[in-house]
């Protein structure tokens, strides 16, 4: 079994050396397979951002002495290094398991007998966690509070990932046969940290059997920290949160097309509010009506524009994948659209405003407006665009 351990390096010159030595005795000390030869095939991949502190050139002559270390250099950004060497890993070196780490010691590299195990166990993904009982971290309260936010509040709540509970760690085994090797790298648009709940969402879809085990989160052996408060750190926030965005649409696709069905009532609902406003005064001027009357047919008529600007923009935008085309349909479902509106868009809430108005008076005629739309017609609507007029077929 080929082993592919992965670190992603920028600016560690003093931890390299150590961590290809330490991966090398890992190595050796792991049981041998059948007839005594070696169970596995460790090979260690550097994938390095042009470091300006030389760690690339330290890997190029470790490199000279070691068939099994290989360097690959990307543009800076830990997602495109980490996609780059995802994919370096399994063309290139035709790996069966990746293990990408950071070069720090801060995840111990120790724990990789164990993790070989469990994907011997037949567990496809193997992430050692800081949120497991016996796990433990050296976290500083500004690190527990960036590390609450990216991965409980916006990879967690909000994108809804639950395969595991740490989806902010670089250090995962990932088994590379019907899984990796399923995920589709090129599609993967991310630059920052967010690459790390990203890769756990895109092997969930591939059906990955995960695992967690308890892992003890420590300081750096040497160099200085990449994450702090800064710009970069602002940046990578912000691109969890469209990522995270993203992935909550994806696995929820009905509260994308809700909040699209929303936008367009809100719409609908401005135009049927100024309609009524508009329609009520000008008939008051002409008709020598009952005020119930006048706004029982001021809202039917604002009720009939509203309805126009949201089976239009209904069609065009919310239920686009179900979009009616034909001429003959479009006619067809306005006049159907039409008719399960004149319950849910007009007769009953021009009932409830004349009635409502009759009863308490004109002064209450845009509130009673609000909580009839807001009460019956938007979960009326929203049954009747999904079962009869977009209905999937």
């Amino acid at each position: 079994m080929k082993v592919v351990n992965m670190l992603s390096t920028y600016n560690e010159k003093e931890n390299i050396t150590p961590m290809v030595e330490t991966l090398e005795r890992i190595a050796k000390d792991l049981p041998a397979g059948r007839q005594g030869n070696p169970k596995y095939d460790f090979v260690t991949l550097v994938v390095d951002s042009h470091s300006p502190d030389g760690t690339g050139d330290i890997v190029r002559q470790l490199a000279k002495t070691r068939k099994n270390l290989f360097l690959l250099e990307t543009p800076r950004g830990l997602g495109v290094s980490l996609i780059a060497g995802y994919g370096h890993a399994v063309k290139e070196l035709k790996a069966d398991v990746v293990i990408p780490n950071d070069c720090d010691f801060q995840w111990d590299p120790e724990l990789i007998p164990e993790m070989l195990k469990k994907i011997d166990d037949d567990y496809d993904v193997v992430v050692p966690s800081r949120h497991t009982k016996g796990a433990k971290d050296a976290f500083t309260g500004f690190r527990k509070l960036t590390h609450f936010v990216s991965n409980d509040l916006l990879n967690g709540y909000w994108a809804g990932i639950h395969e595991v509970k740490d989806k902010a760690g670089n250090f995962k085994a990932i088994r590379v046969k019907n899984i990796l090797d399923k995920v589709d790298l090129s599609k993967i648009n991310v630059r920052g940290f967010v690459i790390q709940s990203t890769i756990i969402y895109e092997l969930s879809k591939t059906g990955a059997k995960f695992i967690e085990i308890p892992a003890v989160f420590g300081n750096r052996r040497a160099g200085e920290s990449k994450v702090g408060f800064s710009w970069q750190f602002v940046k990578d926030i912000i691109e969890t949160f469209k990522n995270s965005t993203r992935i909550r649409f994806e696995r929820s696709p009905k509260l994308l097309k809700f909040i699209k069905f929303g936008i367009v009532g809100g719409f609908g609902f401005i135009v049927n509010f100024f309609g009524l406003m508009i329609f009520s005064r000008f008939f008051k001027t002409v008709f020598p009506w009952p005020i119930g009357m006048i706004n029982f047919w001021a809202n039917a008529l604002a009720s009939e524009l509203a309805i126009v600007s949201n089976f239009t923009w209904n069609n065009l935008w919310t239920f686009a994948k179900e979009k009616i085309t034909s001429p003959k349909q479009i006619a067809a479902k306005f006049i159907a659209f039409n008719l399960s509106s004149i319950l849910g868009g007009i007769l009953v809430p021009s009932l409830m405003v004349g009635g409502g108005t009759q009863l308490f008076g004109d002064q209450y005629r845009q509130i009673i407006l609000v909580v009839v739309i807001f009460g019956f017609t938007v979960p009326y609507n929203w049954f009747v665009y999904n079962k009869f007029i977009w209905k999937k077929k």
